[in-house]
Order: structure tokens, then sequence, then C-alpha cells
């Protein structure tokens, strides 16, 4: 039996995909450290679909988090077929004032956790010759974004580090695709008082819209996927911008903030 790995299944874009690729059929291992949360969301996909649910209360953050859960994986003799790694956090202000634990926790989460389940995941599906790995980035992978230092980082780091690898397996049947999203209705939204409003002059994604943009493109053969015709226009048109006034247009959108 294959299954459909999910990390951050609990809220967001990862609620949502959970939701989708269950409707699609897909028997799935639902990951998060919110147990009572990932128990709820496994009773109402039971009563709906006729899949197997398996759910993972744990936190995966570094490389402690990222090996122990492969191991339950392992241990358990599950197959994974598709894997997303869509957990994620953030923060937002200026990088001295942040405390150097909020990095480490910011970078072991959105660069260690996917590095190391891509890693293992993948030596799977070498051996079987077939897989698909979904790594969830941003539109902020496109560029530096003061107030956001760390935060833009990890988000570069994961759409080069997915395109490479992307490109190291172009004649394999195992495809890697880095899916890009605009700011989008999330848990993330809220952190740090990052709430809507501040957002007022851009478009907010539902995190159901970018779920059903990525299952509508399982089978793409793109190695980046960017939700949203006003993102890939924002994304070409700052290719054009010297990058000393693109930050310093980032930065004034982040001020706002």
């Amino acid at each position: 039996m294959k299954y459909t790995l999910i990390t951050g299944a609990s809220s967001g874009i990862g609620l949502n995909l959970a939701l989708i690729f269950a409707k699609n059929n897909h028997n799935l291992i639902l990951v998060a450290r919110n147990k009572k949360t990932l128990a709820l969301l496994k009773e109402k996909l039971d009563l709906l679909y006729k899949i197997d649910v398996k759910i993972i209360p744990l936190d995966i953050s570094g490389e402690v988090g990222a090996t122990n859960l492969y191991k339950i994986i392992k241990e358990r003799m599950l197959k994974v077929d598709i894997l997303i790694n869509n957990a994620g956090i953030g923060y937002h202000g200026n990088f001295l004032e942040k405390n150097t634990q909020a990095d480490m926790d910011l970078i072991n989460l959105n660069i260690i956790t996917p590095t190391i389940l891509t890693k293992l995941f993948l030596q799977d599906m070498i051996k079987t010759k077939s897989g698909k790995i979904f790594n969830i980035a941003s539109t902020a992978s496109f560029q530096s974004g003061p107030l956001m230092s760390v935060y833009y980082g990890t988000k570069s780091y994961l759409l080069n580090f997915s395109e490479g690898i992307a490109e190291e397996l172009r004649d394999s049947n195992i495809k890697i695709v880095t899916l890009c999203p605009g700011p989008t209705k999330t848990s993330f939204e809220k952190m740090d008082k990052i709430e809507k409003v501040h957002f007022k002059n851009f478009h907010i994604a539902d995190p159901e819209d970018v779920a059903k943009y990525l299952y509508k493109n399982i089978n793409t053969k793109k190695d980046i996927l960017i939700h949203g015709n006003l993102n890939k226009f924002m994304i070409a048109f700052t290719k054009f911008i010297p990058r000393k006034i693109n930050l310093n247009l980032v930065k004034k959108i982040q001020q706002k903030k």
C-alpha cells in the first residue's frame, strides 16, 4: 500500500492538502505536533473516504525530529510514494532584535527538516524507481526580504536546493517540485501579530486554492510551480528591477506589517 506523507497537516495549506488528497483516494500519513487536531482530522477523513489514514503527532524540527519521523514510518513498514514537505514557520522583525534561538528554530524546520526528509525518502524512491516530492517554498524564495531576512533566506535555500536535485534526477522516474505560493491565509499569517490587515494591499490566497493548484499539477513536468497569475507577474517583473531598488521596496512593504 502506498501513502502520501504530508507534514504540517493540522492547519492551513497542509490541512487542505490532506483533504484534497483524501478526496482523490490517496492513503495518507499526516504529521503535525497537535495530536488532538490530527485525531479529529483522521476521524473526519475516515468517515468521508475509504482510505487508510495514519497520524503521527511529532515535532519534526531539525535533524533529530526529521530522522525520528523517518524511523517511525520505516518501523511501521509504510511506503511513501509522495512526500509533501509543507511544515514551516517564520517571524517578522529586525534580525538583531530576535534571539538566536528564534533563528535556529526557523532554520531547523524550514531547511534542516525538508533537507533530511528529502534525502531519506529519496533513497527509498531510487530503489523503487518511482516517487514524487513536493517542497513548499514561497514567492519569497525569489528575493531577499529585509525584516524577514531569515525566513526569506530559508525559502530561497529550499527553492535552489529542490531545483538542483530536480536536475540531478532529470533522467529518472522521480520528480522533485517546488511549490511557491504567495501570502496565504494560514496560521503563519498571525505569527508575531502579522494580521491580515497588514497585507491589505495584497491578494491573500485561500489555502484551499493553493492545495487544489498543487493537486491539479500533481503530474507536472515543471520543477517550479508558482500559484497565482499576479505572483507570476511580480516574480517576472522583479527580474528587471535592480536588486538595491527591489530590496528597498520589500523593506517598505515589511515596515507596514
